[in-house]
């Protein structure tokens, strides 16, 4: 059986003021810090799902800088404020606006980047409405993807949408024709698309055939640690899609960019045994699924939030197999058939790919280029999430042309 392809691939206002201080420029910071990137904690193999918590930061840009590329956030939570400080350090950028409805958060967010003298807007409608905007980043609860997204994408502005695209079939082929027929491009926030070592060993896999025809996937996700309670709506099916759909997305947008496009059938199991905080919280815990992809071609992957810390191989990882060896896509360790020890890929490690990913978006901006992880990438994850959720609730095998047909 072939598998199923991605359908189609192609790549109130208020100022707040600062003194300059020359000695700090977007282009030192740069080079000198690292944003916190986000809960899905993408530095490294023991990923806990906690964001780790940063005192604010001040930053300075240098007064002679060429702004090009104007950009308003709507959203400043954990998540929304560490894809501001990625946009932040970009060269030619300026936070223009900012939205949230939390006013203590939203002025926080202002003070980090307050020389760039953002307005301030608790209506997200009012920041599009704001003129002064070339691009708009949404970083809310999933459930508003599609409503924000679509209205930003008609408002003619680039979007850089945070994942998941959406939490349905029709809410995400909504916003995919939304995203055909609007001016401005659509970035997905799936940022390991952009760095390393994962997109390293995966061009090695299909440029350079390094481990042969690929065969199988050994990949998990297990956290160590919970998102902070005060986030309520990622523990509310209704608001985040469940776990599989909110988090899961980043190692299925990697399967996909690995397997060459979308399984064909998902099988798993999985619940919710362990009692946690908050109280309402009916997101599963833990789950086990399998994705067929066609051609003898298997990931088998699990996902949960019950691991303590120290258990030998949690965190997340993405083992890929072939006929010629084994690549770790997490570490950058190669293993190859016949050979005694393993060996590390030549990459230079990404240490912010949050960073690396709304840096591509500007320079999409710039070139009218199609960004890597657009709206094709987006849904192909997303699909992956919402098939391996459906066949979770129905504890059987479930194909991907039964979920399409719920669009």
């Amino acid at each position: 059986m072939r598998p199923v392809r991605g359908i189609t691939r192609t790549c109130v206002q208020k100022g707040f003021g600062m003194s300059d201080r020359k000695a700090v420029s977007r282009r030192t910071f740069l080079n000198t810090s690292v944003a916190v990137t986000s809960a899905v904690a993408l530095s490294g193999s023991r990923a806990q799902a906690a964001r780790p918590q940063s005192q604010p930061e001040k930053f300075v840009n240098p007064p002679d800088e060429k702004v090009d590329v104007r950009v308003g956030i709507i959203g400043t939570g954990g998540r929304g404020t560490g894809v501001m400080e990625g946009f932040y350090k970009v060269p030619g950028v300026r936070i223009t606006a900012l939205c949230d409805i939390n006013k203590p958060r939203l002025e926080a967010a202002a003070t980090q980047v307050a020389d760039d003298k953002p307005s301030l807007f608790d209506d997200y409608r009012k920041l599009i409405d704001y003129p002064e905007l070339d691009a708009i980043a949404v970083e809310t609860p999933c459930y508003l993807h599609r409503e924000m997204g679509i209205a930003v994408l008609e408002s003619g502005r680039h979007l850089y949408a945070e994942k998941p695209m959406a939490i349905t079939v029709a809410e995400a082929n909504a916003i995919h024709a939304a995203a055909r027929k609007a001016k401005g491009i659509y970035q997905i926030g799936t940022q390991l698309r952009y760095a390393d070592p994962w997109q390293t060993a995966i061009r090695m896999i299909h440029e350079g055939g390094i481990i042969g025809d690929v065969v199988f996937i050994r990949a998990h996700r297990h956290n160590i640690q919970d998102l902070p309670h005060e986030s309520t709506w990622f523990f509310k099916r209704e608001l985040s899609g469940d776990t599989i759909v909110e988090q899961a997305v980043h190692e299925f947008d990697l399967m996909n960019q690995v397997m060459g496009g979308v399984p064909v059938r998902a099988a798993g199991f999985g619940g919710q045994n362990v009692k946690f905080d908050p109280p309402g919280r009916d997101i599963r815990d833990h789950y086990g699924l399998e994705l067929d992809y066609g051609q003898g071609r298997v990931v088998s992957y699990s996902h949960s939030w019950i691991a303590p810390p120290h258990v030998p191989c949690d965190g997340r990882r993405e083992l890929v197999y072939g006929s010629k060896g084994a690549i770790d896509l997490e570490t950058g360790q190669l293993y190859l058939q016949g050979s005694e020890r393993p060996k590390t890929i030549e990459f230079k490690k990404t240490s912010d790919a949050t960073l690396a990913a709304v840096r591509d978006f500007v320079r999409c901006i710039r070139e009218r280029d199609r960004p890597f992880a657009d709206v094709e990438a987006g849904r192909d994850a997303l699909l992956v999430a919402l098939l391996g959720r459906k066949a979770l609730d129905e504890g059987r095998v479930v194909t991907m042309t039964e979920l399409l047909a719920e669009g």
